[in-house]
């Protein structure tokens, strides 16, 4: 990733930033999303709230850690498919994002489908955002604040690839 985004990344920038206490904005996930054809959730914590509050998104990303630190375990029975992955911190790999994509696509016929990531998830919410289908909301956490819901459209998806194409693609080893 490139550092100079490293930031403004961090801070929301596409949707409606919802910042408060855990209960109130996992209700006000829950109110926004209402609308959404379908909803992907990246990170442990959102996607756990959501779940406490009986609301299963089609897709969940998580590496089991929040704020880098090991979480409560998103239950894999809350979904009809789980897909496992690896991602490794500060960068986003062709092979999570694949199957993002992927789930967006199943979720209609499979369910709801849990995605675990061996690294970091935290970037893969610009792939959900610049994959998902227009009527989509991808959720994201923002630590120290709450979360990010963007309802996607055509240029929000578009926003999110010309900041993919900002990455510098590198062989890892």
């Amino acid at each position: 990733m490139p550092e100079y985004l490293r930031s403004s990344l961090g801070r929301g920038f596409l949707g409606v930033v919802v910042c408060g206490t855990e209960e109130y904005v996992t209700e006000k996930i829950i109110e926004l999303v209402r609308s959404c054809r379908g909803v992907v959730v990246v990170g442990d914590f959102v996607c756990s709230r959501l779940l406490k509050h009986g609301y299963t998104p089609k897709v969940c990303v998580v590496d089991g850690l929040s704020r880098r630190a090991p979480t409560e375990t998103v239950l894999p029975t809350h979904f009809s498919k789980v897909v496992k992955c690896s991602n490794p911190r500060s960068y986003i790999c062709a092979d999570p994002a694949e199957k993002i994509a992927d789930a967006v696509r199943e979720s209609a016929e499979a369910g709801s489908i849990l995605i675990s990531v061996e690294g970091e998830e935290d970037l893969l919410a610009l792939t959900s955002l610049a994959t998902s289908p227009p009527g989509w909301c991808v959720v994201y956490g923002l630590p120290g604040c709450g979360a990010e819901v963007v309802h996607i459209d055509e240029e929000t998806a578009e926003t999110a690839r010309k900041i993919l194409e900002l990455f510098e693609e590198v062989e890892l080893p």
